[in-house]
């Protein structure tokens, strides 16, 4: 299970213990780690005017530590940077993880060097051999989704008492991969991010928008309100048509309820959010826009709700 995890930029600045001069380091980490996969980070250290002596094991895994144990043995060589040198540095920190008794808990923390820790959630992936379609109503509820995308981790709650069969079309899709390398193709900072369209995994452009998944679902109209960060999924003319495109709201859009499916909610992950609602584009005539760069959903993992 070695996907690639979507990152949340830390923004740490690190004072280097064995110089008198300041070393910035921006660290880029996962908020969530998933039990048994990889850990992706990346280092970004930017030496100061005069340079800079630094331990070298600022450049390995030592650098890092969990719960206040750095992850392998520091040593007390030192590297050289010149002046203004910038390195960067990228690990898979997954394997060090899986020998730690944090790997088992709810959540750690994570610091790079001797900066302020970071809490990261732990979360176990959805085992193997699940029949989503068929599950009843109460044992969904113990599921929640993680879009890994380019921009950054998005967490779904689902709402089964809601539309129950659009959280199970939901589910079965993430979990069996639809999903993997498929983009966010119409996004507005104003309305909503829609995605799901497996066209846009290789497909011509011009048919994006028209792909479908294995099913089509009769209508799930509820009272929920199309507030920030809900999903509900997209269809065409027919009220019966939904398939595997989905939305997320961006701002409240009180028109579509009544009219569209909504199944759940986004609880982490408004940066990314964000930052893919506001890409830039060929705007289409009601104002959203096909995003010019990939907006991209690298995985969609289906989770045990509550981690562990």
């Amino acid at each position: 299970m070695a996907r690639r995890q979507a990152r949340l930029i830390l923004g740490l600045v690190l004072l280097a213990p064995l110089a008198a001069a300041e070393v910035k380091a921006k660290v880029d980490a996962p908020a969530t780690y998933i039990a048994g996969s990889g850990m992706p980070v990346r280092v970004e250290l930017t030496a100061d005017a005069q340079g800079d002596s630094i331990p070298a094991w600022m450049f390995g895994t030592a650098a890092f530590s969990v719960d206040g144990k750095p992850l392998a043995e520091r040593g007390s060589a030192e590297v050289k940077l010149a002046p203004n040198q910038k390195i960067v540095i990228e690990l898979d920190l997954g394997p060090a993880l899986e020998g730690t008794k944090a790997a088992s808990e709810k959540s750690f923390k994570l610091a790079y060097g001797n900066e302020k820790a970071t809490e990261v959630a732990c979360k176990t992936a959805a085992k193997k051999g699940l029949d989503f379609l068929n599950m009843p109503v109460e044992e969904l509820k113990g599921y929640q989704v993680l879009l890994r995308t380019n921009r950054g981790p998005m967490l779904v709650d689902l709402w089964p008492d809601v539309a129950p069969n659009h959280v199970r079309n939901f589910l079965d899709l993430s979990y069996t991969g639809f999903y993997d390398g498929t983009q966010f193709h119409r996004v507005s900072p104003t309305f909503m991010i829609q995605g799901g369209d497996p066209n846009t995994k290789s497909g011509n452009p011009a048919t994006w928008g028209t792909g479908n998944g294995p099913r089509t679902l009769k209508r799930e109209f509820s009272s929920k309100t199309h507030a920030r960060g809900v999903l509900s999924m997209a269809r065409g003319p027919s009220e019966d048509s939904a398939s595997s495109q989905f939305f997320i709201i961006t701002a409240p859009s009180p028109f579509l309820d009544g009219k569209y499916s909504a199944f759940g909610e986004l609880v982490e992950g408004f940066p990314a959010l964000d930052t893919i609602a506001k890409a830039q584009g060929q705007a289409g005539p009601d104002g959203t826009v096909k995003p010019s760069q990939p907006q991209k959903i690298e995985a969609a993992v289906v989770l045990v709700k509550g981690g562990k």
